[in-house]
C-alpha cells in the first residue's frame, strides 16, 4: 500500500512522462530494486495503482447505495455524496485517474479498468433516475437517460475543477450545486439548498457553533424519524421504587403508541410489561398508578395474569381450541433500577442506564436518592401539556444563557456562574451555587436563610443546585433539601407533555417542610417562565425568516445535544426541510454543518 500511495503522489507530481521507479521508491525511502522485487515491473505497479483507485471508488459508491436501502431517491443522493467523498476525491487520486484516462486509448488494460468503472457508475445513476421517475407515475414525463448523463457530466466537471484547484476546492459548495440540480429535476424528492449567506453573513465560519436547523422543530416527517431512531430505544423513567413498594403496586407509562407498566412482583422484584392484553389488545391497567391483588385482570374479557405476566386464567376456556398458555403471557420489556429510579425502554438497544450515568454517579449517590420517597403521596405525577417541540424544551433546560434575563427570582438566589459539563455517554451536568447574599425576593431570602445544613452531603454540595440530563429527555434537579425528576415527552412536532414528581429523604422537621415549600414556590415560577419562553421560541422558530442561529460558550450543552441528535438522525445536518416523506429519509439536499 505504501508503494501504491507513493505512485499516486509521484503521478500527481510528475505525470507519466517523467515517472520512474527511482522517484517512486524515493518517496518511501526504498530502492528501485526493492520496488522491482514486489511488482517486477513499473507497468505492474502502475496497473495495481489504477485498480486500487478504481476499486476504492466502486466500493465507496456500492456501500453508499447499500446503506440507502431500496429507496431510489436515497440511493441517488448517496451516489452523489459518495462521488464527492473527501477521501475518494483526494487531489492525488483525481490526478491519477485523469492521467490513466488520457493513456487509456492506447492501452487495452487501462481502457478496460477505466471503462468498467465509468459504465458501472453511469448505470447506477441511470437505474436510480428511472426508479424515481417510475415512482412518480405517468404525470412525470422525463428522460432518465438524459438526466443520468447530465448528472455524470456535472460530477465529471467537479472532478476536473478539483484537478485544477487542488486541495483548496470547496466540496460543500459542489454538493450544493449537485443537489440544486437534483431539486430542479426531481422537486418531489429533493429540496433546493438554502444559500449559505441566508444563515450567516460570514458563510458559516468554522470557528462558530450552530444550532439545529429550524425545520426539525416543526416537521412531521422528522418527528417520525425521532420516534424510530431516538425514542423507542431510549431509557424512560417510570417512577421511583418507593412508588411501587408493595407486591401488586404499579405505575403505568405511555410514549407515542406504546403503553407499559412497572410492577412489584410477589418476590419483591420489579418488572415491566407492555400494557396490552394478549387476547384482543385491551389495556390491562387503566390508572396512572395503583394496587392490584395478586393478579392482573383485563377488563374486556377477563383474561387474567399473575404479577410475573404469566396467563393464569381466561373466561369460558372451553370456547377456545387447545393452545399453550405460556405463549400468551404479557410481553416483558427492558427494566433497570438505577439509584432508586425505575427505567424502561421499548427496544433493547444501546448501553444500560448505569453505564450512561457512570460519569455522574459518585456525586449523584451522595444525595441518597435510593432512600427517598414521594413528597406528596396524595397527588399523582404532575404533568402539563405545552405547545413546544420537545427539543426546544430540552435546549432551554441545558443552558444558563437565559438565566439573567428569563429568571429574575432564581438569579436573586443563585450565582451567575454555572458549571457546564458534557460527557461522552450522552449525559450532562449543569450546576451553580447559592449567592452569599441573596437578592430582594421574599421566597428567595427565606429559603437562603432557613436552609438547614445537610450533613449527609459533601460540604461543597450543601448550598448548591445541580441539574443532570440523561438524553434524550430525562432530567434530575438535585437540591440540598429534595430532588425533582421530569421528562419532556413528545406528542406532536409542536406539542409536548412535561411529567415529573418530587422526592426527598424522610424528615418530620417542620423547618425542612417550610424550606421545601419555598423551593417549590421558587421553581414553580421558574417553570412558568420557562414555559412562556419556550412557547415564544416555538412561535419564532416556524418563521420563514429563521433557518438557524449560532451558540455562545454558555450553550455548550445545547451543542452536545445537537450533536447527539445528528448522530441519531443525520438528516438534522441539512439546513433545508424535506418536501416529501421520501426525502425525509435521505439525509441529503441542503447545506451541511
Amino acid at each position: 500500500m505504501l508503494l501504491i500511495d507513493a505512485t499516486m503522489t509521484a503521478i500527481s507530481t510528475h505525470g507519466f512522462s517523467n515517472l520512474t521507479l527511482t522517484k517512486i521508491a524515493g518517496l518511501v525511502g526504498l530502492t528501485a530494486g526493492t520496488v522491482n522485487f514486489h511488482f517486477l515491473t513499473k507497468e505492474a505497479l502502475l496497473l495495481s495503482t489504477l485498480k486500487h483507485v478504481a476499486e476504492e471508488f466502486e466500493m465507496t459508491v456500492a456501500r453508499a447505495i447499500a446503506e440507502a436501502d431500496a429507496d431510489p431517491a436515497r440511493q441517488l443522493a448517496a451516489i452523489v455524496e459518495a462521488s464527492l467523498d473527501d477521501e475518494v476525491t483526494e487531489f492525488k487520486k483525481v490526478a491519477v485517474w485523469y492521467a490513466f484516462m488520457s493513456e487509456a486509448s492506447g492501452r487495452e488494460d487501462y481502457r478496460s479498468i477505466c471503462g468498467d468503472r465509468e459504465r458501472n457508475y453511469a448505470l447506477s445513476i441511470l437505474n436510480a433516475c428511472e426508479a424515481i421517475i417510475s415512482s412518480a407515475g405517468k404525470q412525470r414525463k422525463l428522460n432518465a437517460k438524459a438526466i443520468s448523463q447530465a448528472i455524470c457530466g456535472l460530477i465529471n466537471e467537479i472532478w476536473q475543477e478539483i484537478l485544477f484547484e487542488g486541495s483548496g476546492y470547496d466540496r460543500d459548495q459542489a454538493r450544493q450545486q449537485c443537489f440544486a440540480f437534483l431539486a430542479s429535476i426531481f422537486p418531489w424528492c429533493f429540496s433546493m439548498p438554502v444559500p449559505t449567506e441566508v444563515l450567516c453573513e460570514d458563510n458559516l465560519q468554522e470557528n462558530l457553533t450552530y444550532t439545529l436547523p429550524s425545520w426539525v422543530y416543526h416537521n412531521s416527517d422528522f418527528f417520525e424519524l425521532e420516534k424510530e431512531n431516538v425514542f423507542l430505544s431510549s431509557w424512560q423513567l417510570v417512577c421511583h421504587t418507593g412508588d411501587i413498594r408493595n407486591p401488586g403496586s404499579y405505575v403505568t407509562f405511555e410514549l407515542f403508541n406504546e403503553r407499559a407498566f412497572a410492577i412489584r412482583t410477589d418476590s419483591g422484584a420489579i418488572r415491566a410489561f407492555h400494557n396490552v392484553c394478549r387476547h384482543r389488545a385491551h389495556i390491562i391497567l387503566g390508572d396512572e398508578e395503583g394496587q392490584c391483588r395478586n393478579k392482573l385482570v383485563c377488563p374486556y374479557h377477563g383474561w387474567t395474569y399473575n404479577l410475573n405476566g404469566e396467563r393464569i386464567a381466561i373466561g369460558f376456556p372451553s370456547s377456545f381450541r387447545e393452545h399453550d398458555p405460556a405463549q400468551f403471557g404479557l410481553i416483558p420489556i427492558d427494566c433497570e433500577i438505577y439509584l432508586g429510579f425505575v427505567f424502561i425502554r421499548f427496544r433493547s438497544e444501546g448501553p444500560a442506564v448505569a453505564a450512561r450515568m457512570a460519569p455522574l454517579e459518585n456525586e449523584f449517590k451522595a444525595y441518597a436518592t435510593e432512600n427517598m420517597s414521594n413528597l406528596d403521596s396524595s397527588n399523582g405525577f404532575w404533568s402539563r401539556t405545552v405547545n413546544v417541540n420537545w427539543k426546544n424544551a430540552v435546549e432551554n433546560f441545558l443552558e444558563d444563557y437565559h438565566f439573567f434575563m428569563g429568571h429574575k427570582g432564581l438569579s436573586a438566589l443563585m450565582s451567575d456562574e454555572y458549571d457546564r459539563e458534557p460527557f461522552e455517554t450522552d449525559v450532562a451536568r449543569l450546576s451553580h451555587k447559592m449567592r452569599d447574599k441573596p437578592g430582594a425576593n421574599w421566597s428567595v431570602e427565606r429559603y437562603h436563610q432557613m436552609l438547614p445544613d445537610q450533613a449527609h452531603l459533601p460540604e461543597t454540595m450543601r448550598r448548591r443546585w445541580t441539574y443532570y440530563a440523561l438524553y434524550p429527555n430525562t432530567f434530575f434537579d438535585l437540591y440540598p433539601d429534595k430532588m425533582d425528576f421530569f421528562q419532556i415527552l413528545p406528542v406532536a412536532p409542536g406539542r409536548s407533555v412535561l411529567r415529573g414528581r418530587s422526592y426527598g429523604l424522610a424528615s418530620g422537621d417542620r423547618l425542612m417542610k417550610a424550606v421545601r415549600y419555598l423551593n417549590d414556590r421558587i421553581n414553580a415560577r421558574v417553570q412558568h417562565e420557562d414555559n412562556r419562553l419556550t412557547e415564544a421560541v416555538q412561535h419564532g422558530i416556524v418563521s420563514s425568516s429563521y433557518q438557524g442561529g449560532i451558540l455562545s460558550d454558555k450553550e455548550i450543552l445545547v451543542k452536545q445535544f445537537g450533536d447527539y441528535l445528528k448522530e441519531k438522525i443525520p438528516e438534522a445536518t441539512s439546513m433545508t426541510k424535506p418536501t416529501s416523506p421520501v426525502f425525509a429519509t435521505t439525509g441529503q439536499g441542503g447545506n451541511r454543518r
